[in-house]
């Protein structure tokens, strides 16, 4: 591993007083298998194990403090900050100037919070792995829409051992394989339409999908589960799609009603930003996803639910949800700067929300319609179909209309 005609270069993130030992290690690692490493050291406290290739007082200056004026402080949160800032500044640089072709980071909470934090400015495919403490726990702020490779590190990251060296040495040759056969992500000359994909309405989109392939198309689906649909408008911002069928808008009620797939206020933004059309579908925007059974808020399991697993409960959308959904729906929609349609399928938003499915309710179904009729400008059309959202003819339907909006 490692022999190419240009030697390649990894980025060693960490604190060197608490996490020496192991970025040496790992620096070792690499150059015994014929790459560099850049080791830079965020720390802040104790005496630095080893030196920092990129030492705490430069991460400190760079964000325009000297370390004895941060360290004087005594201000946790604004030391960290600043080093965060300053280590974030160095690594956007050393990608810019091609320094670097891969990056490791090795840590618990701040370590993790640190090496995550640098890793958010890399594009997708980018060589990354963080070697966590907390990698069994909640990842979803650290990992964000990146593809962040994540190793357990199973014992605590306190100096070298026979069980955390093995741990290491796998997430440091996964990396090394990485780097040695890294190319960037290229869209290729076929048309792409982008989609929004959810369990309940996976029936209809293979279906779409077979048809936009015979048609000479790609389509590349994104789970709606909150990182999901942000993860696709990052991608269209970066000019991968030629247009996109947010098919399943789970996200949009989640933030509505706190679910654990709430992709923010910022979801459904590309309408306004990118001149791509563009059509809206209210799959398995009917019920709310929420975490385990016993933890739902007080009133709750008196409502319709569905237990999806011991992690994951469904609970059925209320009227005024839906009506708020539609209201979120509506604003994004009312912005649009390209061609954009709304697709309703009368029978149903997703597998449960159907006639004799749990989740039927046509009365919560027919506020959200009434709501996003009123709010909706003239000019953008709702497309209505007496049929159910995964139906093969509400698919073909929305396929012609979206080849329509293309000129196609």
């Amino acid at each position: 591993m490692g022999s190419t005609s240009i030697r390649k270069t990894i980025l060693v993130i960490g604190t060197l007083d608490t996490k020496g030992e192991e970025c040496l290690y790992i620096k070792e690692l690499a150059q015994k298998s014929g790459f560099d490493a850049i080791i830079i050291d965020c720390g802040s406290l104790g005496t630095p194990v080893g030196g920092g290739d990129i030492t705490r007082r430069k991460v400190a200056e760079r964000a325009g403090w000297s370390m004895e004026q941060l360290i004087e402080t005594r201000d946790k949160g604004k030391i960290i900050g600043a080093m965060t800032e300053g280590l974030v500044s160095y690594t956007a640089e050393l990608f810019r100037d091609q320094k670097i072709h891969g990056v490791i980071a090795v840590g618990c909470g701040q370590g993790t919070a640190f090496g995550t934090a640098a890793m958010q400015l890399f594009p997708l495919g980018f060589p990354k792995v963080m070697v966590s403490t907390i990698a069994s726990g909640n990842m979803r702020p650290f990992l964000q829409t990146k593809d962040i490779a994540v190793f357990p590190a199973i014992t605590d990251v306190f100096g070298l051992n026979f069980i955390f060296n093995r741990i290491l040495e796998n997430a440091v040759w996964a990396l090394l394989a990485m780097v040695q056969n890294y190319r960037p992500i290229e869209k290729g000359s076929r048309k792409v339409i982008a989609a929004t994909a959810f369990g309940v309405t996976t029936l209809g989109l293979k279906r779409m999908k077979r048809i936009f392939n015979e048609k000479g198309f790609d389509m590349i689906l994104f789970h709606a589960n909150g990182m999901g649909g942000r993860a696709m408008e990052e991608l269209a911002e970066g000019g991968y799609f030629d247009a996109v069928m947010d098919w399943s808008t789970q996200e949009i009620v989640a933030h509505i009603g706190g679910g654990i797939f709430d992709a923010g206020e910022d979801r459904l933004r590309i309408p306004a930003a990118m001149p791509i059309p563009y059509i809206i579908a209210p799959g398995a925007i009917d019920y709310i996803t929420m975490g385990p059974f016993d933890t739902l808020p007080v009133g709750w399991d008196k409502r319709k639910f569905i237990i999806h697993n011991r992690n994951i409960t469904l609970v059925r959308a209320t009227a005024e949800e839906m009506g708020r959904a539609a209201e979120f729906l509506a604003k994004k929609a009312n912005a649009a700067i390209a061609p954009l349609k709304v697709m309703i399928p009368l029978e149903g938003f997703s597998g449960p929300n159907a006639v004799g499915k749990p989740f039927f309710d046509p009365e919560a179904d027919r506020f959200f319609l009434e709501t996003l009729e009123r709010l909706m400008r003239p000019g953008i059309e709702i497309i209505k179909l007496p049929l159910h959202i995964n139906d093969e003819r509400f698919v073909r339907v929305a396929v012609e209309q979206m080849l329509s909006m293309m000129g196609m």
